[in-house]
C-alpha cells in the first residue's frame, strides 16, 4: 500500500522537537539490533498486529515506519497496509529507509534497549554511584567482612542464573523494606547486581538517594562474576528476610522524593481529563504486585518497578502521557517517575489514590479476524495421531526453544512462503503459539492466501496443550526451522556451551562503551536532576532552596 514519506532530514528535525511521534522500526529484531535509529522502537512486522494496540493506543498518533530500504513490498510497506486496516490515520514511511538515513550521515546505534542502558551508565556517573570491583567483592566475602548482596532482577531472571548467596528484591521492591539500623554503616556494604549493569546501577543509586543504605553497584553483575569463575546458581531459593517498611515511612519517602524533584501528582479527575483528551496519547501502568481492585480495560500491570527497564518495549509513542498507579504510600510510583522523568521520553504523572473504576480509556484497535475455527487440544491430538496434520509453531523463537508440540516446525509469522512445501500433502496445517493468539492470525492469513488448503490453530496454544498433560519437547533439528530465528535480538541469556564466555565478554565491552555513542545523537536528551545529599529514612524533609 502506498504511503506518504518523510525524508531523513525532516525526520531528524521532528525528533529534535517535542511533539508526539511513534517511530516504529518494523524489521525483525535481528536486523534492528544490527543498526537502528536511537529513538526508534522495535515493532517487528511479525508481531505488529497483536502488539500495536497497546504499544500505540491512539490511532491518530503520527507514525513513521522504518525498514532497511523502503521497498514497496518490504516490512514498512506491509505494515502501512496493516495499520490502515486497524484504523491508524497518520502513517508515513521513512523515505529510502535506514539506508537513506545513513547516507545522510545521521546517527544509528546497534543493540537492544540501548536508550535505557545508556541512561543507566550516565546515571551512575551523574549520581557518583560507587562501583564495587569483583576482586574486592570476592576478597570482602572471603575475609568475612559485612556485605549484603541484592539481585534486582525479576524472580524468573534471578532463577535463570544468580550469584551464590544473593537475595532477590526486584526493581523498586528493596526500597520498600525496613533495612536494619546498621545499613548505613561505612563498614557494611549493600551490593546491588543484575545480569550486567543497568538494574544494578539504578537499584544501588535509588537506595543511596533514599538514604536507606551504604549501597554500591556490583561491577557487571552475574555475567562478569561467571566469567571470573565465581559460584553461580540456577533456580536458587530467594531468601526474603528483610521485613516490609511501615506505610508511614514509605509515604514520607515518597512525598520527599515528589517534592524535591517537583514530580507531577494528579487525582482521579485529572486522570479522567487525560483519558478524554483525543489529541494526546495516554499510557496507564499499575506498579503494584497485586492490585487492590479490578483494573479498567487498557490499564497494564508492570509489577516490581520494571517499567523503566522495559520502557522501550511498552511505550511506543514519544512524548506521550504516562500515569503510574501504586499503593497509598506511592513510593514505587515516585521512584519510577523519578527515573522516567530523567529519561525524558514522556510526560510522567503519579496518581493519588485508587484508579477510578469508571475510567474509560480509548478502545485499542483489534486485529481484523476472519480466522478458521480453532481446534481444541484433543482434536489436534487426534489429527497428529492419525498422521493428518503438520504442526507449525508461530510464537516467539525463545518460547519454541523452551517447549513446543512434538515434531512442530517453526515459522516466523511474517513469512508465509516457507509453508508452500507443506501444502498439497493432503494433511492439514495446524498453527500453535504460546497462547494461541498469533496462531489464530497466521491461520487467517494462510487461509486467505491458499483458500483451497486446510488450516487450523490450537485453541489456548501450547499452554493449554501442556496444561492437559500432553507431551511437549524443547529439542529440534534444523529441518524443523522453516525460517531462521530472526526475532532473536541476540540475548546473551540464550548462549550456552563453549561460545558463552566470548559472547558475554563482548557484550559487557559493548555495554560499557554504549552511553557516549548514544548521547552523541542530538535527539537524545536525558534530563538529570541536580545531585542530592543522602539522609536516613524518615529524617529529611523537602528541600527549601528551590
Amino acid at each position: 500500500m502506498s504511503a506518504q514519506r518523510i525524508t531523513p532530514l525532516d525526520l531528524q528535525a521532528l525528533l529534535l522537537g517535542n511533539a508526539e511521534l511513534a517511530l516504529l522500526d518494523v524489521r525483525e529484531a535481528r536486523w534492528f539490533c544490527e543498526a537502528h535509529l536511537n529513538l526508534a522502537r522495535l515493532a517487528s512486522l511479525s508481531s505488529l498486529e497483536l502488539q500495536v494496540g497497546a504499544f500505540v493506543p491512539r490511532r491518530s498518533t503520527p507514525v513513521v515506519l522504518v525498514d532497511e530500504s523502503d521497498d514497496e513490498d518490504g516490512p514498512a510497506g506491509c505494515a502501512t497496509g496493516l495499520l490502515a486496516r486497524l484504523g491508524y490515520t497518520r502513517v508515513r514511511r521513512l523515505a529510502g529507509g535506514l539506508r537513506a538515513w545513513r547516507q545522510e550521515g545521521l546517527p544509528v546505534i546497534d543493540g537492544y534497549a540501548t536508550l535505557v542502558k545508556a541512561f543507566g551508565d550516565l546515571a551512575r556517573q551523574h549520581y557518583r554511584t560507587p562501583t564495587l570491583p569483583l576482586a574486592e567483592f570476592d576478597a570482602r566475602r572471603r575475609a568475612g567482612r559485612p556485605i549484603t548482596l541484592i539481585d534486582a532482577r525479576p524472580r524468573e531472571e534471578y532463577a535463570f542464573l544468580s550469584i551464590a548467596g544473593a537475595r532477590n528484591y526486584p526493581g523498586t521492591e528493596l526500597a520498600l523494606r525496613a533495612l536494619p539500623a546498621n545499613a548505613q554503616d561505612n563498614d557494611h556494604l549493600w551490593a546491588v547486581n543484575c545480569f550486567s549493569r543497568t538494574r544494578g546501577i539504578l537499584g544501588a543509586t535509588t537506595l543511596r538517594l533514599l538514604g536507606g543504605a551504604n549501597a554500591v553497584f556490583l561491577e557487571d553483575g552475574v555475567m562478569a562474576w561467571g566469567l571470573r569463575g565465581g559460584a553461580v546458581v540456577q533456580n536458587a531459593d530467594a531468601v526474603d528476610d528483610i521485613p516490609a517498611e511501615s506505610p508511614e515511612v514509605l509515604r514520607a519517602l515518597a512525598d520527599r522524593t515528589i517534592s524535591r524533584h517537583a514530580l507531577s501528582v494528579i487525582d482521579a479527575e485529572g486522570l479522567a481529563r487525560f483519558a478524554s483528551d483525543a489529541d494526546r496519547s495516554l499510557y496507564v501502568f499499575d506498579l503494584r504486585p497485586v492490585p487492590s481492585q479490578a483494573l479498567p480495560a487498557g490499564v497494564r500491570r508492570v509489577a516490581g518497578g520494571q517499567l523503566f527497564m522495559h520502557f522501550e518495549n511498552l511505550v511506543g509513542t514519544r512524548n506521550a502521557r504516562i500515569v503510574l498507579i501504586d499503593e497509598p504510600h506511592r513510593l514505587r510510583a515516585a521512584v519510577t517517575a523519578f527515573w522516567l522523568g530523567q529519561l525524558n521520553q514522556a510526560e510522567i504523572h503519579v496518581l493519588a489514590g485508587e484508579c477510578p473504576s469508571a475510567l474509560s480509556l480509548p478502545l485499542q484497535p483489534q486485529p481484523v479476524d476472519d480466522a478458521p475455527p480453532g481446534l481444541a487440544p484433543e482434536a489436534v491430538a487426534r489429527l497428529i495421531e492419525a498422521g493428518e496434520a503438520d504442526v507449525v509453531d508461530v510464537g516467539p523463537s525463545l518460547d519454541y526453544e523452551r517447549q513446543h508440540l512434538p515434531g512442530a516446525r517453526y515459522l516466523l509469522p511474517a513469512a508465509l512462503d516457507p509453508l508452500a512445501p507443506l501444502l498439497g500433502s493432503g494433511r492439514s496445517v495446524v498453527f500453535s503459539s504460546p497462547d494461541g493468539a498469533a496462531a489464530r492470525l497466521v491461520a487467517r492469513d494462510a487461509a486467505r492466501r491458499w483458500p483451497s488448503s486446510a488450516f487450523g490453530w490450537l485453541q489456548g496454544g501450547t499452554a493449554a496443550w501442556s496444561a492437559l498433560g500432553r507431551p511437549v519437547e524443547a529439542a529440534f533439528t534444523p529441518h524443523q526451522l522453516l525460517t531462521p530465528f530472526d526475532d532473536d535480538w541476540g540475548s546473551v541469556m540464550r548462549v550456552f556451551g563453549p561460545r558463552r564466555d566470548a559472547v558475554w565478554a563482548d557484550y559487557l565491552a559493548w555495554e560499557r562503551g554504549l552511553a557516549q555513542r548514544v548521547v552523541a545523537d542530538p535527539a537524545v536528551r536525558f534530563r538529570f536532576f541536580d545531585e542530592r545529599p543522602q539522609c536516613k529514612k524518615g529524617t529529611c524533609g523537602p528541600r527549601t532552596d528551590r
